[in-house]
């Protein structure tokens, strides 16, 4: 007798693209798990650089600190700093300049010379004898002294028309002050008057002034 011979029914997969799909689909994670890993991995280095330039900075920072000097002068320390480059910021000039006015152009006929002799040490030679100039020529002093006449002064804010170093090696700031002047006395007084008074305001050594400015020229102009 011949044996039945077997049949084999061929198994007929009912989604023959299914696997190639998943195939493509785990491709499409692994790329875009490629693309996120590498722009993470971007960030960090560009993050990393930076770092090492703000941490290279600090060190350079660190170990370079700006030079700074100090005197003692009767127990006091004061630091200094080149002449020829700005130490003091503008506020400061212009503050200096208008309290120098305030207390130079306000006398009384009494202690003018010890008012007159406290401001010296803010001026230069040159300047002081600019300051005492303005007062002789204009008869000022005269009435001061011989009518007995007090003098005020009021300004208004300081104005820088020019800074640099000069040809001494000093840096200055010139400073214009709008300043009204009047003069009271006992039995009569002059009307008040406008001036502008320049100022040429200098760097010096603060072991020789103490603040370290002082006024190498003064020029009074009637207001216009």
């Amino acid at each position: 007798m011949k044996e039945k011979e077997q049949v084999i029914t061929p198994v007929i997969d009912p989604d023959p693209y299914a696997s190639a799909i998943a195939q493509h689909n785990a491709n499409q994670l692994n790329v875009g798990f490629t693309r996120k890993l590498l722009t993470a991995n971007v960030w960090f280095a560009a993050s990393t650089f930076i770092a090492m330039i703000v941490i290279g900075c600090l060190v350079y920072a660190v170990l370079h600190p700006p030079v700074k000097y100090f005197a003692t002068q009767n127990g006091r320390i004061i630091p200094l700093h080149p002449t020829n480059v700005p130490a003091y910021s503008d506020a400061d000039v212009v503050d200096f300049g208008n309290k120098l006015i305030l207390d130079a152009f306000t006398l009384d006929f009494v202690n003018y010379r010890a008012q007159m002799n406290r401001v010296i040490p803010r001026f230069s030679d040159e300047g002081f004898q600019n300051y005492h100039a303005a007062f002789t020529l204009s008869n000022v002093l005269s009435s001061i002294k011989d009518k007995k006449m007090n003098m005020s002064a009021m300004t208004s804010s300081g104005v820088i028309v020019s800074k640099g170093t000069l040809e001494n090696g000093l840096y200055a700031w010139k400073v214009q002050y709008p300043t009204k002047l009047k003069l009271v006395g006992q039995v009569n007084s002059l009307p008040e008057q406008s001036f502008v008074i320049s100022l040429l305001i200098q760097q010096v050594d603060p072991r020789l002034k103490n603040a370290g400015l002082e006024i190498g020229q003064l020029i009074t102009y009637e207001a216009p």
